[in-house]
């Protein structure tokens, strides 16, 4: 009975919520926005307990005095900080500031570095070693040349490039990720998969 309620919710609001994107009905459709609304209201209070889940591991860190606790303190303070000033409205003028001055400029930091991981793993990943990596390295050159405004004729082939094989290619992933995420909803809707029960 521990797994056969919490299977039929998850599989009787699935076909809800999917009939609800064919089928034009108001009940339907009310019935769909609810759940939906009922799910952004879960995400919201995960949000919040994840928040909390932080503090308290951090709080207990700075108790018992581990390494790092001193950095814990300043995390406990400055989410606190801007826990408070974000309760005014996303659109006041410190809470931009605070994503302008500190948050803005990590994600940049964050970025910047990972060009330099990307590089290293691009040279160790690219030793010609056949046929084929011959041609990915070739392109690579083509398309990092093609930045740079030295003739019109690497340009459009460059362009070429990213338009032609490189949008099929990314056509090609996103259908993997769609048929993917099919069927993973296929598999929880016939019950096969249940993420919510243990």
């Amino acid at each position: 009975m521990k797994r056969r309620l919490p299977m039929a919710l998850a599989i009787g609001i699935g076909v809800l919520v999917l009939l609800d994107r064919f089928i034009a009905n108001i009940y339907l459709d009310a019935l769909g926005f609810f759940f939906l609304d009922i799910a952004i209201i879960l995400a919201a209070f995960a949000l919040l307990l994840g928040f909390f889940n932080v503090l308290t591991v951090h709080v207990q860190k700075v108790r018992m005095q581990q390494s790092g606790w001193p950095y814990s303190i300043i995390l406990i303070l400055f989410a606190l900080f801007v826990l408070v000033i974000g309760l005014a409205g996303p659109s006041t003028p410190l809470l931009q500031g605070v994503f302008n001055a500190v948050q803005y400029p990590i994600q940049a930091t964050i970025a910047s570095l990972l060009i330099f991981f990307v590089a290293s793993a691009a040279f160790r990943a690219l030793k010609v070693r056949n046929g084929e990596s011959i041609i990915l390295v070739g392109v690579i050159i083509i398309v990092l040349l093609g930045q740079v405004p030295l003739s019109d004729n690497l340009t459009a082939l460059k362009d070429w490039i990213l338009t032609v094989p490189g949008l099929a290619g990314v056509r090609g992933l996103i259908l993997g990720v769609a048929l993917g995420t099919v069927v993973t909803g296929l598999r929880v809707l016939m019950g096969i998969d249940r993420p919510y029960s243990k």
